[in-house]
């Protein structure tokens, strides 16, 4: 399938919608240290665009504790399923994969988001010098209310050198126009890629010199992104404190890409406890509590814990639980229910100060016309060249 034109056949629901905060230059750009926030009034950057898919999904939904991770003596790594993505991370990585890490990949993506090409301006050329992110250590600071130089210096050396050891593997559903052909058809794209191509040595030292990370995407994964589409995301995300709330990430991320996925139905405010629970795969899995119980303890407790504290964030302004009813479920009710009844509870949720979708509903108002208005016009063409449509 051409670069080019795998925008124009996403399907509606994966529209690319593009915000003032974070503007994504159709030009070549040398990779240089590009500020997260560059408006005068950082109240209006709320929100920042940043490049998703399948396997930024089930990265950031993975988990490296022991119940999740395959070892693989032989190869010297650990493989991890995730959202139909897997994983493979370098054995001596493992513990270093966190939801810290996550948060960086998640900075990292912002920054290349503004630098990578797009639409037609995809080239080989443009994807090469746009894959390089450099990322200043006070940006690192400010974006993440970090007021330690030492500890943020240390959580930026620790992250990037973890992805270093990553690599992924999954099968993408993608629509192509086969050559000779003019209408586009489904086929499965099988990837693999390495989300770096570079490797930190003892001789190279750390990723952050003279104040300045740097981090190189692999090309493939640079290639992938390019072509992917963008969604926004609360700035307020990346505050979260992730040694006292793990599933904070995984879980805000997810509900971002269900509103972002959902904007103008009727499900863009709601999900299920079943949905998140696979989304933050950090929370102990139910077949491994089962014997032993404390499903309160180990499960629910923990879960609304880190759902609360996307509202003290303020990525969230409000959530709450309700089950087949509707009837809404709270406080030290949540106490009371098996896993079973928690987990087949339904979540309604409001992201604060959500950008304005206009734009994103118009354009993907006028495609879906004029998909219908090129179909109506190929079968009236058809009829009238097989005489079907005559009186």
């Amino acid at each position: 399938m051409s670069i080019k034109t795998r925008k124009d056949y996403l399907s509606p629901e994966e529209a690319v919608f593009i915000d003032k905060a974070a503007p994504r230059s159709s030009a070549i750009i040398e990779a240089e240290a590009i500020p997260l926030i560059d408006k005068e009034d950082e109240a209006e950057a709320q929100y920042s665009n940043v490049l998703q898919g399948k396997p930024i999904h089930g990265l950031l939904a993975s988990s490296t504790s022991p119940q999740n991770v395959q070892i693989d003596a032989i190869n010297h790594s650990g493989t991890i399923q995730s959202e139909g993505v897997l994983i493979t991370i370098d054995e001596e990585a493992i513990q270093d994969i966190s939801a810290q890490a996550f948060k960086v990949l998640i900075i990292l993506l912002t920054v290349v988001t503004s630098q990578l090409p797009h639409e037609d301006d995809v080239t080989a050329e443009a994807i090469q010098k746009g894959r390089t992110v450099k990322l200043t250590l006070s940006d690192y600071m400010k974006a993440c209310k970090i007021k330690d130089k030492k500890e943020a210096r240390s959580q930026l050396n620790n992250a990037i050198k973890a992805l270093y050891a990553v690599s992924l593997e999954w099968d993408e559903q993608e629509y192509v126009i086969p050559e000779g052909k003019r209408r586009k058809v489904k086929v499965t794209k099988h990837h693999r890629l390495r989300v770096t191509d570079h490797t930190i040595t003892e001789e190279e030292g750390n990723p952050v010199k003279n104040g300045v990370a740097e981090f190189r995407f692999s090309f493939d994964m640079a290639e992938y992104l390019s072509n992917a589409y963008i969604m926004p995301y609360p700035m307020a995300l990346l505050t979260i404190n992730t040694h006292y709330h793990p599933y904070s990430i995984p879980l805000g991320w997810k509900l971002c890409a269900l509103h972002n996925m959902n904007f103008g139905k009727s499900t863009q405010n709601t999900t299920t406890v079943k949905t998140l629970l696979s989304a933050a795969k950090g929370i102990p899995r139910y077949s491994t509590l089962a014997q032993v119980g404390k499903i309160y303890e180990r499960i629910i407790r923990p879960f609304d814990r880190d759902l609360a504290a996307l509202v003290e964030a303020g990525v969230l302004s409000s959530y709450w639980y309700y089950d087949s009813d509707g009837t809404r479920i709270e406080g030290a009710q949540l106490g009371l229910l098996s896993y079973a009844e928690f987990s087949a509870l339904s979540v309604h949720y409001e992201l604060r100060d959500y950008p304005d979708q206009t734009p994103r509903l118009e354009a993907k108002s006028k495609r879906i016309k004029a998909a219908i208005s090129r179909r109506k016009n190929a079968a009236k063409k058809k009829a009238e060249e097989t005489g079907d449509g005559a009186q």
